[in-house]
């Protein structure tokens, strides 16, 4: 429904196809450098040769003398048996055994390498073998431990050795005697139930003050029943409703629903005429929900009291019944607890004989320990891990190189594509509104004949074609028409004077330009009212001039929302919106109400701005985005010749 020039001036490549072709080559370039570095980089990682590492742990230890100028500290050998490890008379001697030993060909320059040792903790030795070769590494390191403490171990100095077996035999035959104390000591506390020497802590004083506890709290529930049941019964001779605590939660929900139907109706009886609400489905459902959760709550209601008022007499029998019950308990455990005391007051008396056996016994251990502190003891080794084949490498780390890969090859393919992009990049032509001058339509009423028009020249067209491509080019053209509804202008400015305050907007707003996806949003802030402008945000960002009549209504809007808030609220969609046309349509008794969309209003406005002669790549600078499908239908059903030497109206004439 658009000029047929366009038919000879769109064979070239459309503005559509070519930034469909260049997003097509970035994606190229994005993919392909991506894959090329991404490749190249995780060959080098693969590549190169695993580095395995065994190791050994030993722990130095020496006994200071209480001289401290005759013996150095422990860090201070330490250090020295550390340069031991890595001299190059021990390294000789680990080359001579593993060649011997395990017939491994090395030198002294390549163990120096391959060994090292590490000083952890202070007295604590960390020895090392790295390579290339896992099964070599154990043998190497073995032969390097077994020589060096081969080479660097002492004897145990036996100084004052008849002492020391003398108090040893002392403290074992002490230690023997205290075993033989403890069992007596745990025996008596199992046959007389001792748990500890605090009172609290054993069961029979521990069950006297739990029951008393219990029974405190038995008389306050007693109390407490005794007073829910006193509040009952002056209720009942109020006459007073009494509600089970536990059914608040559910009778407070159902009166939540109720008020919150009765608010929903109230608000679609100031919104809908009587009549209306009589008839439509969702009302009636609405009301018939709102009878029954007022019937189920005066159920409920005395339902839960009935229950309230037996469960409360119940409560209380119950409660005067654990009272007794824990009384009688009470004191029967009381007596227990007298014989309990005494058993307590024996087990003190052995748990106090136990404590100076193992006082002497300490005594006698420190004795010891004086007497192996004034022998001169040598260093000493313990292995505490033994060397073995490491069965995974410790570097270099393949799995991290290779996501460091992965996000080197993102980076450079990003930085290729903004290359290609600046390289290719094209100026875009400026916002159409600047040059857009708004002016009486004096068409507007021709429109209907657009269809017959397009009908004719399609015809005429294909008495040139065979008699097949006329025929199917004829049936694509019906289907792409009858697609979309176009509506007159007095249907249009029917359909605004029989809408709502939300639906003369939304109207106003699609026939000023405003796509259907940028309805819902569209911000108050977005609108300027000294101006009867909007801005619209999004891909498709352009300044459209708007009628008196929606800057009134936004007016109107903005006295009770925030400036930030959407023009239709967040529970509004398309759909909802279409049902305000929709609902419109029937108001105003148009032809076929149901069949009224939005689309169709697009569709009218889109018809509106082509009969002035506004080409198709132009389209969306004033309404945002359109269907390439929805273009081609423009295209195939021009029928009228461009109008030159006039201005562009933006805005559909209704008021």
């Amino acid at each position: 429904m658009i000029s047929p020039v366009y038919q000879s001036q769109n064979t070239a490549l459309e503005p559509n196809i070519q930034n469909e072709i260049l997003q097509a080559k970035k994606w190229q370039v994005l993919i392909g450098t991506f894959l090329f570095v991404l490749i190249l980089s995780l060959i080098l990682v693969w590549a190169r040769d695993n580095v395995f590492q065994s190791q050994a742990t030993i722990q130095f230890s020496t006994m200071q003398t209480t001289n401290e100028q005759a013996s150095a500290t422990p860090n201070a050998d330490s250090l020295l048996n550390l340069q031991r490890l890595t001299s190059n008379r021990l390294l000789k001697a680990v080359n001579r055994s593993i060649l011997v030993n395990y017939g491994i060909q090395s030198n002294v320059q390549l163990l120096n390498e391959m060994l090292s040792a590490e000083l952890q903790s202070g007295q604590i030795i960390n020895l090392k073998a790295t390579g290339n070769k896992p099964e070599l590494l154990k043998p190497i390191l073995s032969t390097w431990l077994a020589e060096y403490l081969k080479a660097f171990s002492a004897e145990s100095n036996n100084n004052n050795a008849d002492s020391i077996v003398k108090i040893t035999a002392m403290l074992a035959a002490l230690e023997e005697k205290i075993s033989q104390q403890k069992i007596a000591l745990v025996t008596f506390s199992q046959d007389n139930n001792i748990v500890s020497l605090e009172r609290d802590e054993n069961r029979i004083l521990n069950k006297v003050n739990s029951i008393e506890k219990l029974l405190h709290t038995a008389e306050q529930d007693y109390i407490n029943h005794q007073e829910v049941v006193n509040r009952i019964k002056y209720a009942e001779k109020e006459n007073s409703l009494i509600i089970h605590p536990k059914d608040e939660v559910i009778l407070g929900s159902i009166s939540q629903n109720i008020a919150a139907l009765e608010d929903q109706l109230s608000e679609l009886s100031e919104k809908y005429t009587r009549k209306y609400m009589e008839k439509d489905p969702l009302i009636i459902s609405m009301q018939k929900s709102l009878l029954n959760f007022q019937n189920q709550l005066a159920e409920k209601s005395l339902l839960s009291q009935t229950m309230f008022i037996e469960e409360s007499k119940n409560n209380l029998l119950v409660a005067k019944a654990k009272v007794s019950l824990l009384t009688e308990q009470l004191d029967t455990f009381s007596v227990q607890a007298q014989t309990f005391n005494h058993s307590l007051k024996e087990y003190a008396r052995l748990n106090t004989a136990l404590e100076q056996l193992e006082n002497q016994a300490q005594s006698l251990k420190n004795n010891l320990l004086a007497q192996e502190m004034q022998q001169v003891v040598n260093p000493e080794f313990n292995v505490l891990e033994q060397p073995f084949v490491p069965s995974y490498p410790i570097a270099p780390n393949n799995k991290r190189d290779s996501l460091i890969s992965v996000v080197v090859s993102a980076i450079i393919s990003l930085l290729a594509l903004f290359l290609f992009s600046f390289i290719v990049r094209q100026k875009q032509a400026s916002t159409v509104f600047t040059n857009y001058t708004v002016v009486p339509n004096e068409r507007g009423d021709n429109r209907q004949l657009l269809n017959q028009q397009s009908t004719e020249l399609l015809v005429n067209q294909a008495e040139n074609k065979t008699q097949n491509e006329a025929e199917q080019g004829l049936l694509e053209q019906k289907v792409a028409i009858e697609h979309f509804r176009l509506l007159s202008t007095a249907e249009c400015q029917k359909l605004l004077s029989y809408s709502s305050k939300q639906g003369k907007l939304l109207i106003l707003l699609v026939l000023s330009g405003v796509n259907i996806k940028e309805l819902l949003q569209i911000k108050l802030k977005d609108f300027d009212l000294e101006k009867n402008t909007l801005k619209i945000d999004g891909e498709f960002v352009r300044n459209i001039a708007v009628p008196q009549g929606a800057s009134l209504l936004i007016a109107q809007v903005i006295q009770y929302k925030s400036t930030q808030d959407r023009i239709f609220d967040a529970d509004y969609s398309v759909e909802a919106l279409s049902h305000l046309i929709i609902n419109s349509a029937h108001d105003a008794e148009l032809n076929e109400p149901d069949s009224i969309s939005l689309e169709d209003l697009q569709h009218t406005y889109l018809t509106f701005l082509l009969e002035q002669g506004v080409k198709l790549n132009e389209l969306e600078k004033i309404a945002g985005y359109i269907n390439p499908a929805q273009l081609s239908l423009y295209r195939k059903a021009t029928n009228q010749e461009l109008l030159e030497n006039t201005e562009l109206l933006t805005i559909y004439p209704i008021h």
